[in-house]
């Protein structure tokens, strides 16, 4: 399915305002290591760029399934739909959070914490009054 161009429009954005935040947090990871506070290692940037990864793909199925939805009828079925999307979507999150924990090479604060990115850069926009309610 493609995307409709306001589906692709604020799928851009939480992917570049994801990727943006996710190198912040890559440089105060680089500072507190300099301080000695917490060690910096390739582990870091991987367990990274795997969390901003899911973090977009996730804004990405929930754009698909939004999309697909509008146009359904009946209830019973756009509700079974989007609440099927949110549990495989919740699912995927869970399942890098296991991995980003379990698997040797990744760190697993920088693999969970760009998951929070999109829901933060939606809070800013909000706060900022460009969302439309």
């Amino acid at each position: 399915m493609k995307l409709q161009p306001a589906s692709k429009k604020e799928l851009t954005f939480i992917a570049k305002g994801t990727v943006i935040c996710t190198l912040v947090m890559l440089a105060v990871f680089l500072v507190l290591s300099v301080t000695g506070v917490y060690p910096f290692s390739w582990r870091v940037p991987l367990a990274a760029a795997g969390g901003c990864a899911v973090a977009v793909a996730n804004f990405y199925l929930l754009c698909l399934t939004v999309q697909s939805a509008a146009g359904m009828d009946d209830q019973k079925a756009l509700k079974a739909k989007v609440q099927a999307s949110y549990n495989g979507r919740l699912l995927m999150q869970g399942l890098w959070c296991l991995v980003s924990y379990l698997a040797p090479c990744f760190n697993v604060a920088a693999g969970v914490i760009p998951l929070l990115f999109p829901n933060i850069l939606i809070y800013l926009r909000q706060a900022a009054g460009k969302n439309k309610t």
